[in-house]
């Protein structure tokens, strides 16, 4: 019985859409707490989790990431390019991640001997992960070709990321509560990771029930792997888009590697407590998606861009700099929610439409390429964020599992809203010279479709 791609129509696109459920909860758990559990938890120095995350998300992501949309691109089977990887490589990388959360612990298990661990088993699960995500994403700008059915499907798969973040940031602190309270610190984190894995990966393959390929895509061929690389690296709309999402991305995983600090120790809760900060974002931005995505139809893709990163950041600096509660908190969330949907809604429209410019200069369609520089682009925001949160931790004075006093909780406020300013200013920067506004976009469509008709003919 065919089970894959069972699902057509508005049903298949919110199935498929259900992937981005398993990323979202992934990418978010890993920026929320990995650096908080590694820090508080197991003891490691901030200086040693920073350089970790550099090596796992910096280094390591430079190569794997592009390697794997390229083996993505070239791969044949019956399945398709895309599908055997999400159904194959999502299994292990569940396993792997549970790993993430295991540290060994005892007398002979020294600062380093953990720090080596972190970075190889995140490296790891990194490379299965990419995988089955490069290859989920990869079918969004094949699957969907037109502006308004991008900005429905978008819109989907933004409502089915806040499950994600509604599991990660709404129902995971009392989870970790609970069980640490049950079976122990360390105990309790290792069960933490075992659930979040089976929500993640079993949304990864749920999605599989609306995931199809086009054959005449696979057909085409692909570029030698120098070429493919030269000619990706080399694209201006995908450098210039990649800036801005390596900026918006930094943005979101510094605020949340941030969180557990934000609510321990300037608003005075618990972690459990993020509940309470995270619950009217989540509620704000589901609730702003159809307006977004009318703004995002009418305007373009860049402008909404920019007015949305723009309002995002000027939302989050009275977050840092002033709040002082949990009620505060939540307050200014509302209003971040509002910013933070048209963000997430239109970052995945500018790389397919990077994606259609491409196909209209060499004639091929390389999702997995550029989808795979994109995924290392998140990650290495996880790899700034290492390196930022540290730095923040290092000047200010920060002593981990301590009453900070006044003055370090002034200067983690500032120098985290620092952190934000110079996100804003390099996003700005990058999207001033970013070429595919509206008109650009609708051009290289009409071009596109006469191009297809003339290869494929009724396939376009």
């Amino acid at each position: 019985m065919r089970i894959i791609g069972s699902l057509g129509g508005r049903a298949g696109k919110i199935v498929y859409s259900f992937g981005n459920m398993g990323q979202s909860l992934i990418f978010h758990s890993i920026g929320t707490y990995l650096m908080y559990f590694y820090i508080d938890v197991v003891g490691l120095d901030p200086t040693l989790i920073g350089t970790g995350f550099l090596l796992s998300y910096g280094v390591w992501n430079s190569i794997n990431d592009p390697i794997a949309g390229y083996i993505s691109d070239r791969t044949r089977t019956r399945w398709g390019r895309r599908i055997p990887f999400i159904l194959y490589c999502t299994p292990l990388m569940m396993m792997l991640f549970i790993l993430v959360w295991s540290p060994p612990v005892g007398k002979t298990f020294d600062a380093i001997a953990i720090f080596l661990y972190f970075v190889f088993v995140v490296a790891i699960f990194e490379f299965f992960y990419t995988l089955a995500s490069v290859g989920w994403d990869a079918l969004y700008p094949e699957m969907f070709q037109d502006l308004k059915e991008r900005a429905e499907v978008s819109a989907y798969r933004q409502y089915t990321a806040m499950m994600g973040i509604i599991v990660g940031f709404v129902l995971t602190p009392p989870l970790i509560s609970y069980l640490n309270e049950r079976f122990g610190n360390r105990a309790g984190w290792t069960m933490t990771g075992a659930i979040l894995s089976s929500v993640g990966g079993g949304a990864f393959l749920t999605s599989l029930l609306g995931c199809r390929e086009r054959k005449e895509y696979a057909m085409a061929g692909v570029l030698p792997l120098t070429q493919a690389m030269r000619i990706t690296l080399t694209n201006r709309s995908f450098i210039t888009a990649a800036l801005c999402l390596l900026m918006t991305s930094w943005i979101w995983s510094f605020l949340s590697a941030l969180s557990p600090f934000l609510v321990t120790y300037m608003f005075r809760g618990s972690i459990a407590d993020i509940t309470l900060m995270s619950a009217p974002l989540i509620l704000s931005t589901a609730a702003c998606y159809p307006l977004c995505r009318k703004i995002c139809i009418r305007m373009g893709t860049k402008r909404a861009y920019i007015i949305a990163t723009s309002l995002s950041v000027s939302f989050l600096l009275p977050l840092i700099l002033l709040a002082d509660s949990i009620l505060t908190a939540g307050v200014i969330m509302v209003f971040y929610g509002f910013a933070n949907s048209g963000v997430t809604l239109v970052r995945d429209i500018t790389i397919a439409d990077v994606i259609d410019e491409d196909e209209l200069r060499t004639g091929l369609r390389r999702e997995g390429v550029y989808l795979g520089s994109r995924t290392f682009v998140d990650r290495f925001a996880l790899a700034l964020t290492g390196a930022s949160t540290a730095l923040v931790f290092n000047v200010t004075g920060f002593v981990p599992s301590a009453n900070q006093p006044a003055s370090t909780i002034t200067n983690m406020r500032v120098a985290s809203a620092s952190i934000l300013v110079v996100a804003l200013i390099g996003f700005l920067m990058s999207i001033k010279y970013y070429p595919l506004g509206a008109t650009r976009v609708a051009e290289i469509r009409e071009m596109l479709k006469e191009a297809r008709q003339a290869r494929w003919g009724g396939h376009t």
